[in-house]
């Protein structure tokens, strides 16, 4: 949590000083919606984002800046079934089982610190980009039971293109990779302190894949880029 609460401060920090397209010594920010798909051992679904990036252009070539993003979403609900037993197995006949999927909505919150490089044109910039950060993930408190939050360390990289509208506005489209480090998709199962688990139909009940320690996700998205103060200056 004092990782998330630091890069929040740090974000508002420089969105408070927010002031030019690529001139040197100067602020941009760019507001983003898109969305993002997790690679299918997370566990995760598909959801929608919107974000925020605020960069100081170092040059024309090179800057650096913070990025937030937020989205709400479900985990893939096939992934965690629980059985849940009715009657006593003690008597004969009087036992019976129901078989559940536990999906739940969860809310993901990514912060980051970046550098750009990008070969600057008169109208069209392509650009580059790589960081590093923490993803933040709010699970549902009433499945779960309790509050459950995870806050880990996640990689950045991504490539895009931004397009200038006028001296003070543009347009972006990029695409980024987010790796999510010490990642534990147990977590996501809101039986995971149950007994009863274990489905012993598999073949009704088909395992999720195999779990992994990192969740790689895919973002894309599609922003407009505001430089307040801008002379016109490249």
């Amino acid at each position: 949590m004092r990782r998330f609460f630091s890069a929040c401060a740090l974000v508002a920090l420089a969105s408070s000083a927010a002031q030019a397209q690529w001139q040197a010594k100067a602020f941009s920010v760019t507001t983003r919606i898109g969305g993002q798909s997790s690679e299918r051992s997370s566990s995760l679904d598909r959801s929608a984002l919107i974000g925020v990036d605020t960069e100081y252009s170092l040059n024309k070539w090179f800057g650096i800046g913070t990025s937030v993003d937020v989205a709400r979403g479900n985990t893939v609900r096939e992934d965690f079934v629980t059985r849940l037993r009715y009657g006593l197995a003690s008597t004969g006949g009087g036992d019976s089982l129901y078989y559940q999927y536990l999906g739940q909505a969860i809310d993901r919150v990514h912060l980051s610190a970046f550098g750009t490089a990008r070969i600057p044109g008169k109208r069209v910039t392509p650009f580059i980009m790589g960081g590093v950060g923490t993803y933040f993930l709010a699970l549902d408190p009433q499945l779960n039971g309790r509050n459950t939050k995870i806050n880990e360390l996640m990689y950045t990289g991504g490539a895009g293109i931004s397009f200038k509208l006028s001296d003070k506005a543009g347009i972006q489209f990029d695409a980024r990779l987010t790796q999510y480090q010490n990642y534990d998709r147990a977590l996501l199962n809101p039986a995971r302190n149950r007994a009863e688990q274990n489905t012993p139909f598999p073949e009704d009940f088909p395992p999720p894949p195999a779990a992994k320690n990192t969740a790689l996700n895919t973002m894309f998205t599609l922003g407009f880029r505001y430089v307040p103060g801008s002379t016109g200056q490249n």
